[in-house]
């Protein structure tokens, strides 16, 4: 190892190499074989410890996003410094053993543990782009952009089964049209109702047939019950009987594409006010996705957890269900950055009062 170094900068190399040596123990069931393996020259027994180390590195540094390259160029550079040493016995020993370094150089030598990636950008829907997109595809606005009433039914029914239940658009386009169920729940002595995302097996006429994301997309959602009203509306005035199970269609009567859903809200963008324009390029975006709207949804999920009386943790184990993630998925802490970091929990609650509001006003419910 170097010497006339600081004591700091001494303690930091001793640091590495000890994490090196640990990490090496741990490997052999708590027995120590690093000093072994360096004084016999295994140098395919020290590329398997080093390979190891440089993996265990770049796992801490994804966990808690702290730049380990120190660390690990330190380690590189003492197995190095050691085996020269050691290899000094003989000419002929010194070969080999510079010919290994040379080799182990070209392997690890220009590897570093990966550098932490930065925090994923939030991209929870301001509320005034909330807001105006409510008024866009509200049926009965003179804003709504779509040209007969039934666009505007189905594309109402959409965009509230993203923003209110999260669901993404190859979600949303494979509900059958008999995706929400009814029960009678006797604790409250009322109807409760619930949606079903689960993957259809009729045949689908999509070129690009949308499907669910993995098997923790399967799951049962609660449904208020304003939208479940809504959903009756759509079926039974506007979507007709096609000859398919899907609950939204095309204009054509045939199950909605991918494609057609991104016009959608391509034509939802177009129209946007220059405030909500100008909320969006604040945000570093140009257009509303899908996705936003599920991004908005999942920001809003959180906050209404909390505020009901969830510590952080089973809030988070709550959206793993809802949204349908994984459990290695780092979505829901993501998630709860967005909710510490932005005032997006008053946001969501004031649009959860225009989406009741909203809903009643557009199926002439009363309160």
């Amino acid at each position: 190892m170097k010497t006339g170094v600081d004591h700091g900068t001494r303690g930091g190399l001793l640091g590495a190499v000890e994490k090196l040596y640990r990490f090496a123990t741990e490997q052999n069931d708590g027995k120590d074989r690093l000093d072994a393996i360096i004084a016999s020259g295994d140098f395919d027994a020290i590329e398997t410890v080093l390979g190891g180390f440089l993996v265990n590195l770049r796992n801490e540094s994804a966990c808690d996003a702290v730049d380990r390259e120190r660390t690990w160029q330190t380690a590189v550079l003492f197995i190095h410094d050691v085996m020269d040493h050691l290899g000094r016995t003989t000419s002929a020993e010194m070969t080999r053993v510079q010919a290994n370094l040379l080799r182990l150089q070209h392997l690890y030598g220009q590897i570093a543990p990966r550098p932490p990636k930065p925090p994923m950008p939030i991209r929870a829907l301001p509320a005034v782009v909330v807001e105006d997109i409510y008024e866009q595809f509200n049926p009965m606005s003179e804003r709504n952009p779509f040209r007969t009433e039934t666009l505007r039914w189905r594309n109402y029914l959409i965009f509230l089964l993203m923003l209110h239940l999260g669901l993404r658009r190859g979600e949303v386009l494979i509900l059958p049209a008999d995706a929400i169920k009814e029960d009678f729940d006797p604790e409250t002595g009322e109807d409760r109702h619930w949606i079903n995302v689960v993957e259809t097996l009729d045949e689908d006429p999509r070129s690009v047939a949308p499907s669910l994301k993995n098997a923790f997309s399967q799951r049962q959602l609660p449904i208020p019950k304003d939208l479940v009203t809504l959903a009756d509306r759509y079926i039974l005035n506007y979507r007709g009987q096609p000859g398919h199970a899907y609950l939204v269609n095309s204009q054509k009567g045939k199950p909605l594409a991918l494609s057609s859903l991104a016009e959608v809200f391509a034509i939802i963008t177009a129209n946007l006010s220059e405030r909500a324009k100008k909320a969006l390029t604040d945000r570093g975006k140009s257009s509303v996705s899908p996705h936003d709207l599920r991004h908005t949804a999942a920001v809003g999920r959180l906050a209404r957890y909390i505020k009901n009386g969830n510590d952080l943790e089973t809030a988070i184990e709550k959206m793993r269900v809802f949204f349908g993630w994984s459990m290695m998925s780092q979505m829901p802490r993501h998630y709860a950055r967005a909710y510490f970091a932005t005032s997006t929990d008053d946001i969501c609650a004031e649009n959860f009062d225009i989406f009741v509001a909203a809903l009643r006003d557009a199926t002439g419910e009363q309160k």
